[in-house]
């Protein structure tokens, strides 16, 4: 596929099941399933990533009985990054977009870097969260430097090309991309639905150009910002980790799983960074679910 049916394609792919709301802080992008009357859960994603990422990921969700509402977080996609760049600001920005959507009554799931942003709000708002789910999460400062591979998944001709070499060889694409979240390959590919979401994992990041204001910001957020105080953390909370995650150390999950008064841990074996492909999948989603019913 030439660069620019390509790049129109992912757009469009991007902006699928958009929903939009004014907000003092401008507009913002998101995206809803499950029933309106459903208990909510807002999800705060990691980076590269988007609105787009509840749809694909969390129908599970749907399937418990439960409603799922993910912004584009400042710097992605449809939400500009003007709406908040620290992570102070991203707290409060998450705050004005539950009050505009008249959401008092909320379960915070963060995954991977949508981490700082989900803490900062359950800290500074805590009395319209019910429970703070740290999934795969940024918990502590991240230093992260930018490999090879990663720059072209930052570029738009770059991961084009890799989307182009991924048609040609889907197993070594594959592979590359267990080997870097941290999941079984030979697991995974047992199932057709395992494989369709590790292949949207690699091609949610895409186009780059409409996600790298909010990528970029968080790295460098995330390098600088000082450890939580999470004594202070005061909603009840669930940590998820895995040691066999290979985009984030296990400090991540120690320091907040450890840290925080009132949390469960979970330190599950098979799932790495993307536990609902793996061997873990079942228990991962039975442990969340139970927590949220015993934080509604």
């Amino acid at each position: 596929m030439k660069f620019k049916k390509w790049y129109e394609t992912m757009k469009e792919a991007a902006y699928k099941d958009a929903c939009y709301v004014e907000t003092q802080l401008g507009l913002i992008h998101y995206t809803d399933i499950g029933p309106k009357n459903a208990p909510v859960i807002l999800h705060v994603h990691g980076s590269p990533a988007g609105a787009e990422i509840g749809p694909i990921f969390f129908g599970d969700f749907v399937k418990k009985g439960y409603r799922v509402i993910t912004p584009s977080r400042p710097g992605f996609l449809g939400t500009p990054l003007s709406a908040g760049e620290s992570i102070k600001d991203q707290g409060r920005f998450l705050n004005v977009f539950c009050k505009s959507l008249g959401l008092s009554d909320v379960t915070v799931h963060a995954w991977s870097g949508g981490g700082p942003p989900a803490i900062q709000f359950a800290m500074d708002y805590p009395n319209i969260i019910n429970g703070l789910i740290l999934y795969c999460a940024v918990g502590d400062t991240w230093v992260h430097r930018i490999s090879t591979f990663e720059r072209m998944l930052l570029s738009d001709r770059g991961i084009w090309i890799l989307h182009t070499l991924s048609k040609w060889m889907p197993e070594q694409f594959r592979k590359k991309s267990a080997e870097e979240l941290g999941v079984n390959y030979d697991y995974v590919v047992k199932d057709e639905k395992r494989v369709e979401l590790l292949d949207k994992f690699f091609e949610m990041t895409a186009p780059p150009s409409l996600r790298n204001p909010g990528s970029f910001n968080d790295i460098k957020n995330y390098s600088e910002m000082k450890s939580f105080d999470f004594s202070k953390m005061h909603v009840p909370s669930l940590v998820l980790f895995s040691p066999s995650d290979n985009q984030l150390d296990l400090i991540h999950g120690d320091k907040p799983g450890y840290g925080i008064q009132n949390v469960e841990y979970l330190k599950f074996k098979k799932g790495g960074h993307m536990p609902s492909i793996d061997e873990d999948a079942g228990l991962v989603m039975e442990t969340m679910v139970a927590f949220i019913r015993k934080h509604k």
